[in-house]
């Protein structure tokens, strides 16, 4: 009777201690996991800090730059075109000064060329620093003068449809338009494009911007290991937003940029 009332004990005894061993482990490892739980949460937490610390450095970047652009472009305006404005002034009264023949007249006109030709260019970089109408009249109405602009440097016809729903911030703004800008400048440069189609669209949570020409293409792969500048660029701005770029190109093919923006409602 004795050595049951033992044996039971024992078996009390194996069994409590188990138990108590079995909650002591499931307590470590409830520990562990917390632990590990939270660790992961504070990871998350300086990831997304030094991503927002990033992000404002990035932000702060272009600010400098398009304030330096702002500069540029009033100096341009406002000094270089003034100068140019009154260099052509001079020539027309040297003309009147001068006694006519025909070796002058010519000289004149010439002169009168160059001076208009370098006011267009003046006034065309001016633009392109300085986005006409971007922070008043709206970003669709932005990009229409920069499709403008394009077709009036080269032979091609720019189409563009824009959702009258999109609404951006002022910043967010700017970086679209920068990226259609490079978009362009690259179709004008290298791609020998005729056509482009060119649209913004808001879907939900996203902006989506689609760009597609008839030009000459190129290997993506073999341009991107180059570090192509404009290529990089157009990721880059996307980039700003925290969005995605795809480009669907080969030679002889033309190319195709689907942009992926998350905006909030």
């Amino acid at each position: 009777m004795v050595q049951s009332e033992a044996s039971v004990d024992l078996y009390v005894l194996v069994f409590g201690g188990a138990l108590a061993l079995s909650l002591l482990v499931a307590g470590v490892v409830g520990f562990v996991l917390l632990y590990q739980k939270r660790v992961s949460e504070q990871e998350l937490l300086v990831k997304q800090m030094e991503l927002n610390y990033q992000q404002e450095v990035v932000y702060r970047t272009l600010d400098a730059v398009e304030d330096e652009r702002k500069r540029v472009a009033r100096d341009l305006h406002d000094e270089v075109g003034a100068a140019l404005s009154a260099m052509r002034l001079l020539v027309g009264q040297l003309a009147q000064i001068v006694p006519p023949n025909a070796e002058t007249t010519d000289l004149t006109t010439r002169f009168k060329g160059v001076i208009d030709n370098t006011m267009d260019s003046v006034r065309r970089i001016s633009n392109d620093l300085l986005p006409q109408g971007l922070d008043e009249l709206g970003l669709t109405y932005a990009l229409e003068g920069l499709c403008e602009n394009a077709m009036d440097i080269a032979d091609m016809n720019v189409e563009l449809a824009v959702d009258p729903a999109i609404v951006l911030p002022a910043r967010a703004n700017l970086i679209v338009y920068r990226l259609v800008q490079e978009l362009l400048n690259n179709a004008i440069k290298h791609a020998d494009a005729t056509d482009i189609q060119l649209s913004l669209s808001q879907q939900n949570d996203r902006l989506m911007l689609l760009y597609t020409d008839n030009g000459k293409g190129f290997n993506y792969e073999q341009a991107y290991q180059k570090r192509s500048l404009g290529l990089k660029n157009i990721e880059t701005r996307a980039q700003m937003l925290r969005g995605t770029v795809v480009f669907d190109t080969q030679p002889g093919q033309g190319l195709r940029v689907t942009a992926i923006i998350p905006v909030k409602n």
